[in-house]
């Protein structure tokens, strides 16, 4: 049961995400370039599980013996995703917390459907990159994008991903972050939306526990091995690094 419904819930925005922005076979696929900020709007039921809560329940106490940095905060499963047209979309979310989303790591499938927030922060022509820890719950000992973290109910995005660039990289956003792309990590089962964020100036070290170490490189030059979120990303980061070079020229 759990299985139909985890993959009816996947292949439903998918395919939503491909009908309306078809993309090259060798291009990110499940992804919609956005020219405004996406709406988020959060159903009145609570997400139901396609699994027993007792194996969640299990499975979560599971996992906080093996970490316990993990927190059980609240997150939005994401039912639904479609282009408004004019470069907007609308994702249809409905509340829960991370424990559905973390059992997966036990070989629990909740059905759950993540939202993210991703940014490609730069400075002076190159984007800041981090190697993320060992013990992270998702691609850890491997290089992303930073920053990165869930969409917290409650919390814009945009404000969400500049929190995340303070605490965990310790730089502080130039300006407002522009959301730029809407795709899907089928990796980790989550919707990721893209920001651009400049930066005042480059990080020192990493601030927290959640990358051995941060770089600033060139976008068509980024180091392995990378998380396969990373490289969905590639062509979004040399779309906005470009363009930010082009603007800085004039």
């Amino acid at each position: 049961m759990w299985q139909r419904c985890a993959a009816t819930n996947i292949e439903y925005c998918e395919r939503n995400a491909l009908t309306e922005n078809p993309q090259p076979v060798n291009a990110p696929q499940r992804l919609i370039w956005l020219r405004r900020p996406p709406r988020i709007l959060v159903g009145t039921d609570a997400f139901v599980p396609a699994c027993e809560t007792h194996l969640i329940d299990d499975a979560w106490s599971e996992l906080c013996q093996r970490n316990p940095k993990l927190s059980d905060g609240p997150v939005f499963h994401v039912v639904g995703v479609h282009r408004d047209g004019h470069g907007g979309a609308t994702i249809h979310v409905a509340r829960t917390t991370y424990r559905m989303n973390a059992v997966r790591l036990v070989g629990i499938q909740s059905g759950f459907v993540g939202l993210g927030t991703r940014a490609v922060a730069h400075w002076n022509g190159k984007c800041l990159v981090g190697l993320r820890a060992a013990n992270c719950a998702s691609y850890p000992n491997q290089w992303e994008f930073a920053p990165a973290g869930s969409v917290e109910p409650d919390e814009d995005a945009a404000v969400g991903i500049e929190r995340e660039l303070l605490e965990e990289c310790g730089v502080q956003a130039k300006s407002r972050a522009i959301a730029h792309a809407l795709f899907l990590d089928p990796v980790v089962a989550t919707w990721e939306i893209a920001h651009e964020l400049a930066m005042m100036q480059p990080p020192d070290a990493p601030p927290n526990w959640e990358y051995q170490k941060l770089e600033m490189v060139d976008a068509a030059h980024v180091p392995e091995p990378m998380s396969a979120c990373m490289r969905q990303m590639l062509e979004i980061a040399r779309r906005i690094v470009g363009n930010s070079a082009a603007h800085d020229t004039h």
